[in-house]
């Protein structure tokens, strides 16, 4: 490629306030990346694969965010949208800064016809200042939202009232059916055409039977998240607010503890808890609910951007039900946190939860039994041409490292456990048949599903444990750059370590061909592997091609 044509190309485009620049070659395989001169001149400053590229992005670009990321970097996308006269698109997304914080950039991003060749043009804008400004102005607009509010409420309250009492006396009273069924589809016409009024009319409906709506508490410091959340909710609950902790602590005191009984109470039925507040944090709501034991009677879920190890850790000391990643998906956190209020409005077992979470897999796939769906995943382990690859090479490797490192304790029973259940290193994503980027939130959801498959499906414990460990941690990778737990070395259990390797060498044999999956793995720098793996590694080459 004419790179001094590209600069030229690039330069036409580029602002210069701009960083990260980056011209993307997925085709043949290339990344160049681009930056400017102390002169201001701008330069090919490196050129990278387009998977190291992506290695590199899943260290700086926060987890959550991996999939908005990558889904916009599609050649077949972009080119339809500039078909269409779109000439860029632009993702929000956080990336981890110097400070160790972070903070919110904006990527743009542009289809670049060139030399015959489709590319893609991106570029990023750290927007993280700009979004402090906005968060001020919402905390305006979400008071003056609220006055206004409280000002329609008063207009329509006596509107609803009329509405309620003439309903009332109708259905008590002995008129004719013909004249109620009139009156009736009146009413059902304005509130068809007034929902306001509707809602107005069973508040009033709740005034005098005395029900109260049940109420969830959002404590949040962030008035974005506060209206988004508010948004998710509001039509199943009554909303409470809270900008710190302290102000939470308040309300559950006033609601929950105190015993004032010529008070006006809510009823919490549930809490969505942000860790990172100012004044008292999340992590004091957490103490003061386990001071009172309140964990049994309020399901606390978290809403978090911090998934760091520690904070997980931390966190689940407590008897939180669950823990949400911002940016959150709107209809997951409804299904997943309304059900959980649900469970502990009819019952207050927490050991019901895991039952209650993966319910869906019962009706997955058209609501076929959970009998069906582990027969259509051992018939697809069975006929698969890459699971049988892959028993194959993950036998090879445990066979020579246990004769190489007797230290990893790989006896022949272990072998055969782990030659029997590495195929099933994705069996949660068969199950849902899901085809989708990657995420830290994806792998969640499939090890969720797989988690509960192998227990309906393996009766023998040593080979449930080693096939547990590899659905939860096969994805993690030796240096720590795996997730949805990071963890390093040793903390990964051997078994999801030979199958992770073996799960790369296969798919890169099939795709691409044993030289070039060979000459990946044992070229990876970082220490994604473990060294003791790819010693051996070296040792079998010619066997391992054997098998392709």
């Amino acid at each position: 490629m004419n790179e001094t044509g590209l600069i030229e190309q690039v330069s036409r485009i580029i602002n210069a306030n701009y960083s990260n620049i980056y011209v993307i070659d997925i085709i043949d395989d290339k990344v160049y990346r681009f930056d400017f001169t102390i002169s201001n001149s701008l330069v090919i400053k490196e050129v990278t694969t387009y998977t190291d590229f992506i290695e590199i992005a899943k260290r700086f670009v926060n987890s959550n965010d991996l999939s908005t990321y990558f889904d916009a970097l599609s050649i077949s996308k972009l080119e339809l949208e500039s078909q269409r006269g779109t000439s860029e698109t632009k993702i929000k997304y956080r990336k981890l800064c110097e400070t160790g914080e972070y903070k919110w950039f904006v990527n743009i991003i542009n289809y670049l016809p060139y030399e015959g060749k489709k590319l893609i043009f991106m570029m990023s804008e750290d927007i993280s200042n700009r979004l402090t400004d906005i968060e001020s102005e919402n905390d305006k607009l979400e008071t003056e939202v609220t006055d206004y509010k409280k000002r329609l409420d008063r207009e329509n309250k006596s509107i609803s009232d009329a509405i309620y009492l003439i309903n009332h006396a109708l259905e008590t009273s002995n008129g004719s059916e013909q004249t109620k069924r009139y009156i009736n589809s009146v009413f059902n016409k304005v509130t068809e055409d007034h929902p306001e009024l509707n809602k107005a009319i069973l508040n009033r409906m709740a005034e005098v039977t005395s029900y109260r709506k049940p109420s969830i508490l959002i404590v949040d410091d962030s008035s974005i998240i506060r209206n988004s959340l508010k948004r998710i909710f509001s039509n199943d609950y009554e909303i409470l607010i809270a900008k710190n902790g302290l102000e939470a602590i308040s309300i559950i005191t006033e609601n929950v503890l105190s015993s004032n009984m010529n008070m006006s109470k809510e009823n919490i039925v549930g809490m969505l808890l942000d860790l990172v507040m100012p004044e008292s944090d999340g992590f004091e709501v957490l103490e003061f609910m386990k001071a009172n034991d309140l964990f049994n009677r309020i399901p606390v879920a978290i809403i978090s951007g911090d998934e760091t190890r520690e904070t997980r850790k931390r966190v689940y000391q407590y008897e939180i039900v669950d823990m949400l990643e911002k940016p959150f998906n709107t209809e997951n956190i409804r299904r997943r946190f309304g059900k959980i209020v649900n469970l502990y409005q009819s019952s207050n077992n927490l050991q019901n939860i895991v039952e209650v979470q993966n319910e869906e897999l019962k009706t997955v796939n058209d609501n076929k039994s959970l009998e069906l769906i582990i027969n259509k995943i051992i018939t697809n382990i069975e006929t698969s041409k890459e699971s049988m690859l892959l028993k194959k090479v993950v036998k090879l490797l445990s066979d020579a490292l246990a004769s190489k490192y007797p230290k990893y304790n790989l006896d022949s029973k272990k072998i055969d456990n782990i030659v029997k259940s590495c195929a099933l290193y994705n069996v949660g994503s068969i199950a849902i048949s899901k085809d989708s980027v990657i995420t830290s939130d994806s792998i969640k959801e499939e090890i969720e599903y797989g988690n509960v498959l192998l227990k309906n499906y393996i009766k023998d414990e040593a080979h449930l444990k080693v096939a547990s460990n590899i659905v939860n941690y096969s994805f993690e990778m030796y240096n720590g750059s795996g997730y949805p737990n990071a963890l390093k070395e040793n903390d990964i259990p051997i078994e999801a370590q030979l199958t992770s390797i073996s799960v790369r060498i296969v798919q890169y044999s099939l795709n691409k061909s044993f030289n070039i999956a060979i000459k990946n793995i044992l070229m990876v720098e970082d220490k994604k592997y473990n060294p003791d793996i790819l010693d051996v590694i070296k040792d079998m080459k010619k066997e391992l091609k054997d098998l392709f």
